[in-house]
């Protein structure tokens, strides 16, 4: 804004100054016009230089704002990716947990399994055991019946 009011300004000078003003002609060197018209070209030299300067830096700014958004954009795909994998994850674990309690129930099912076969293999050896002790008799009895004859 600054640099416009001064252009405004050299501008208003230049138009003020009047070209052709009462010299004196035995002056050696530019007029006071001429010296203000060469001050006021440098002036527009150093504002045009001033706004290139601006523009190049704009552009700067530009490709850094269009660097970050790429940046942004691919940090945003990481982490989409990441929380699909996390999604991803979260659905194996409650798969396994869903498998762990099926193994568990089929370890109580065993458990209950091989506590019938054992109260079976119990009875068979309390069964077992009578029918040696009656053969044992039976054996004892008939060996008696022998020996009395």
């Amino acid at each position: 804004m600054t640099a416009r009011k001064l252009a405004a300004a050299a501008c208003l000078l230049a138009l003020v100054t009047p070209a052709g003003a009462a010299q004196p002609a035995a002056r050696s060197g530019p007029t006071p016009a001429a010296r203000q018209a060469t001050e006021d070209r440098a002036l527009l030299r150093q504002l045009a230089d001033a706004q290139r300067g601006l523009g190049e830096e704009m552009v700067d700014l530009q490709s850094r704002v269009e660097a970050l958004r790429e940046t942004l954009a691919e940090r945003e795909d990481k982490d989409d990716a990441l929380a699909e994998e996390l999604k991803a994850m979260r659905d194996e674990v409650k798969g396994l947990y869903v498998e762990t309690n099926e193994v568990k129930q089929q370890i109580g099912a065993v458990k209950d399994d091989v506590a019938a076969v054992d109260a079976n293999l119990a009875a068979f050896r309390t069964f077992s055991g009578f029918v040696i002790a009656v053969m044992i008799l039976l054996l004892a009895v008939v060996f008696a019946l022998s020996i009395r004859r």
